[in-house]
């Protein structure tokens, strides 16, 4: 689940910084709610990943665990 939400985090924070530094705008959902400067969507970014990383190196920790 961690991987999904990550996923859609970083998505949100890649199409706002995408959008305000090569377009018009931010966009995504997230710009509906908050107002953020570039330097926020790449964090919101790095989030993401982060938490997709925790993710899928949790689901291996366990897939290794069950194994042994």
């Amino acid at each position: 689940m961690r991987g999904i939400i990550g996923f859609v985090v970083m998505l949100q924070g890649a199409l706002g910084l995408l959008g305000l530094l090569f377009f018009d705008g931010p966009w995504g959902v997230l710009r509906h709610w908050v107002d953020l400067q570039w330097p926020a969507y790449a964090g919101v970014f790095a989030a993401g990943a982060a938490l997709m990383a925790w993710g899928e190196w949790d689901r291996k920790r366990k897939g290794e665990g069950e194994a042994a």
